[in-house]
């Protein structure tokens, strides 16, 4: 019996069936044409649904898949490679069963695998292990397109919940055999509908929301920044369920194809730049699924997380859907899913014979006085641009063929949608005062950056003769610590013991410090004659010189985190110096930093050496777009504009800087 979800659609099929029994639609023809040697099996899946008219929705699903088909391809690795997945897969296992309540544990994983892959190389040095490209409408054969719609129509026959709108979605996010460019796997579908069978009756006492979140909590994936470089190609959905580790991409894939075999509609957004960082261009994908209308936009990370509210918030500037139809068109754009967008209007003030719409775009700041493409403009009427849909609460450049040909001041697009140019209209800014190059946090990490400053609020510097709970006195307590910078403390009074301890409040996560010396006197000077530093009372641990190497970005990183010198004999201490995990982004004395404002390009008001952690520029343009870079080291830094009184403003980040309610994204 035909799903009565599908009743509607059915007539319609019937209808759409007696009007094309013979006639194939021309996109179909046209793939026909492209697969070559392979039409014939094209044509045996078209031939197995266009004899029974019941069959009407399974032809219209057949017409779809091939149609498409000429869009997509992949690469598949030499089979040589598996057996590297296979072994950091139990590398893996061996780390989840070391910390079964770690919802991430950092494990060895990633690292063991690009071991294995080197070796493999290695050892394989004149055999040609180049990725064979296959192209989806010339290498897929009848059975694995019949299999794939059948397992697709009864997967959504299963599914308790009605969670198709309509035919579209079950075309779009459950019937197609691939995600992205991830290799084929014959069988793999069938596979993971068998996998997680135990869905369909956890779904009849469980939410939808609770049960995508166990098939999380059960994977507990772990998202890397890249492919390693010995295998830089998408990964199989086999050798992700061995390793559970990839990039955002591959990850995302597997989740959206896990769900799709169920009978879930899902499928994949990204953006292709944040609008408040220059991080490896920004890009990022996610997971989302339907129900019956709505959507849940979800992270790919080791854990359930709903991305409404961060996105609602963070500074993105579009959002656009990935779709397994459609590939020649321009990408479906969903920004307006996910937070408030505006349309723009800008004048050309600049360059103005230059403008068309073909080549005049919207920009946002990337690297090194760059810019990255955002958006094209729809319309140009009257010497004025015009651009649809843009995310707010960001900073755009408007320019015509290239960053180099501007047509007008950049603009903040504020929260309200009003466009605010950074112009030079005379006025001057009195006092400047510089703190950072790039915003303090973004709001998805806002809760990570800020605790790693709090969380040091509460430890206690404790001293003993005897090294044993019993025997430690409490010396001091950090308290007020707002700061990311390298800071010293002193005692009323020097203390003199064989141990002193940093010993972190109890939290239920981790802890994490880059720095935690003792001063040898009243001046400052570090103590070096220590016999043994100890890290939760384990010696000799890895990271143990994180803490001492004067690199503000290394770190040690613990629940429960205790940090022990240990003196041969008692040894005068005068205070002790604590630096909080960072970025590294803030003023550091003794480098050489350069504040330049924009006015049809990059101005430098002058390079100075940092002798405090707040650099002061007098007399400077006021309402203009800054940006400060550091000339003896780091790469990151982002646009700034100035308040009133003359602090830093991130716009995107500042006006959220003391809202903790961020904290429950």
């Amino acid at each position: 019996m035909v799903n009565n979800r599908l009743i509607i659609v059915l007539i319609f099929g019937l209808v759409f069936f007696s009007c094309n029994k013979n006639k194939i639609p021309k996109d179909v023809e046209r793939a026909l044409k492209l697969a070559e040697e392979n039409k014939s099996e094209l044509l045996k899946v078209i031939n197995t649904y266009n004899k029974n008219p019941n069959d009407s929705l399974k032809l219209k699903s057949a017409y779809f898949l091939i149609e498409n088909m000429p869009y997509h391809s992949f690469k598949k690795g030499n089979k040589i490679f598996d057996e590297a997945f296979v072994l950091a897969g139990k590398e893996r296992e061996r780390q989840i069963k070391e910390n079964p309540r770690e919802k991430n544990p950092k494990d060895s994983t990633y690292a063991k695998l690009g071991v294995l892959l080197d070796s493999i190389v290695k050892r394989n040095r004149a055999l040609d292990i180049t990725p064979a490209l296959h192209y989806d409408v010339k290498y897929l054969d009848a059975q694995f397109l019949i299999n794939n719609i059948e397992l697709a129509f009864m997967a959504h026959n299963k599914m308790p919940l009605k969670l198709c709108k309509n035919f579209d979605d079950f075309l779009y996010y459950i019937l197609p055999y691939r995600v992205g460019q991830e290799p084929i796997e014959v069988n793999k579908r069938k596979e993971l509908h068998e996998e997680y069978s135990w869905v369909y009756d956890s779904l009849k006492t469980n939410s939808l929301d609770d049960v995508v979140a166990k098939i999380y909590d059960i994977n507990r994936f772990r998202v890397i920044s890249k492919r390693h470089a010995s295998y830089n190609y998408p990964y199989s959905f086999s050798q992700i369920n061995h390793i559970k580790i990839a990039d955002c991409t591959d990850i995302t894939n597997y989740i959206v194809y896990i769900l799709r075999t169920l009978g879930i509609p899902a499928g994949v957004d990204y953006t292709t730049k944040l609008g408040n960082t220059n991080r490896s261009g920004g890009a990022h994908t996610w997971v989302f699924y339907l129900n019956n209308g709505s959507q849940r936009a979800l992270n790919s990370g080791p854990v359930y997380f709903d991305l409404e509210k961060t996105f609602r918030f963070s500074s993105t500037p579009k959002v656009y859907r990935q779709q397994f139809h459609k590939k020649q068109e321009p990408p479906l754009e969903v920004t307006h899913l996910y937070r408030d967008v505006f349309d723009v209007t800008v004048p050309a003030i600049w360059n103005i014979d230059k403008v068309s719409k073909s080549n005049t775009f919207l920009g946002i700041y990337d690297n090194n006085k760059s810019l990255f493409k955002i958006s094209k403009a729809e319309t140009i009427k009257n010497n004025s641009a015009f651009f649809k849909n843009m995310g707010n609460n960001i900073i755009y450049f408007p320019y015509v063929e290239s960053p180099e040909n501007p047509i007008n001041y950049p603009f903040e697009l504020t929260k309200d949608g009003k466009v605010v140019f950074f112009n030079n209209d005379g006025t001057l800014l009195k006092n400047a005062k510089l703190l950072r190059k790039y915003p303090p946090f973004m709001i998805k990490a806002k809760k990570q950056k800020y605790r790693r400053i709090e969380d040091l609020n509460g430890a206690i510097i404790q001293g003993a003769n005897i090294d044993s709970d019993e025997h430690y006195i409490n010396l001091d307590t950090i308290s007020n610590f707002k700061s990311t910078q390298s800071i010293k403390f002193y005692f009323n009074t020097s203390k003199k013991f064989k141990f002193f301890r940093f010993k972190a409040k109890r939290y239920g996560r981790k802890v994490s410090i880059t720095a935690f010396k003792l001063l040898d006197d009243k001046k400052g000077q570090v103590a070096k004659d220590w016999n043994k530093l100890l890290i939760n009372n384990e010696e000799g641990s890895d990271d143990y010189t994180n803490l001492i190497d004067d690199n503000q970005l290394s770190f040690v990183e613990r629940k429960f985190l205790s940090v022990t010198y240990a003196f041969n004999k008692p040894k005068e201490i005068f205070g002790f110096e604590i630096q909080a995990r960072n970025d590294g982004n803030h003023i550091d004395v003794g480098d050489n930093y350069e504040l330049h404002y924009w006015d049809k390009k990059w101005v430098s008001l002058g390079e100075k050496k940092a002798d405090d952690t707040v650099l002061v520029y007098d007399a400077i343009p006021k309402s203009m777009l800054y940006l400060l870079k550091n000339n003896s080291k780091g790469k990151e830094e982002f646009v700034f504009k100035f308040d009133e009184e003359g602090n830093q403003f991130w716009v995107g980040c500042s006006e959220y800087e003391n809202d903790k309610s961020f904290y429950n994204l």
